[in-house]
């Protein structure tokens, strides 16, 4: 290993560091979030970690790290996908979000057809790894509150070589959506005319507030 992604490495394991915390009012049961979710299901996380608390300020919103259901996985029955900055690509069971504050946010115009194609596409990237030598994509996540105006924060998510971008953030999601056509956020250009965001500015909240991801409130489908 060299001296850059050993350094890598070790500043990514002390900025992912999670500090849980047990008393938030708000936080919705685990097993009300699973009792609702579906496969192809993205679930956002509100982070612990002081990546989560820079993400979270740039971002201007609470979701800091997003990851895809897949249903059941080997012994996992309610398994995600999800890419980590030490770890890469990998399935998690969602068990290890008990104590975090989620949201399922469910793609509107998802087939069985393309829910395949999506979730045999995310499928192929386990094991993926991320390059942990570009410090200067993990040096920013130091700072959580940079002197940056709002309207220039999103910006900051692609400085830099981009490799920890994408394991920090929500690249391989966007890529998985991608590859089926289905729309996370668009933007309209100088011309009025609608433009797909590229994949590697693709933020969490934004599957919270695009218009083609329906919002699952399990503490409302309860009382149907």
């Amino acid at each position: 290993m060299t001296l850059l992604r050993l350094i890598g490495t070790q500043l990514a394991k002390y900025l992912t560091k999670e500090h849980i915390y047990k008393d938030h009012y708000f936080r919705i049961s685990i097993d009300d979030i699973k009792s609702a979710l579906e496969p192809g299901d993205v679930v956002l996380v509100e982070g612990q970690s002081r990546v989560s608390n820079a993400i979270q300020f740039i971002t201007s919103s609470n979701w800091s790290h997003a990851a895809i259901f897949i249903g059941e996985a080997g012994s996992i029955s309610h398994c995600l996908i999800e890419v980590k900055a030490v770890d890469g690509c990998i399935f998690t069971d969602i068990d290890v979000y008990m104590h975090h504050n989620l949201r399922i946010c469910r793609p509107t115009f998802l087939n069985n057809k393309k829910r395949k194609i999506l979730i045999d596409y995310l499928l192929k990237k386990i094991g993926s790894k991320y390059d942990l030598k570009n410090i200067i994509d993990l040096i920013r996540y130091i700072f959580p509150n940079p002197p940056v105006p709002k309207k220039l924060r999103r910006n900051l998510i692609g400085i830099g070589a981009g490799d920890p971008t994408k394991a920090i953030c929500s690249t391989l999601i966007a890529e998985g959506f991608k590859e089926i056509g289905h729309p996370i956020l668009p933007f309209k250009d100088k011309k009025e005319s609608i433009v797909l965001r590229h994949h590697t500015y693709c933020l969490p909240k934004d599957f919270d507030i695009s218009p083609f991801f329906q919002i699952i409130k399990p503490s409302l489908q309860k009382f149907h």
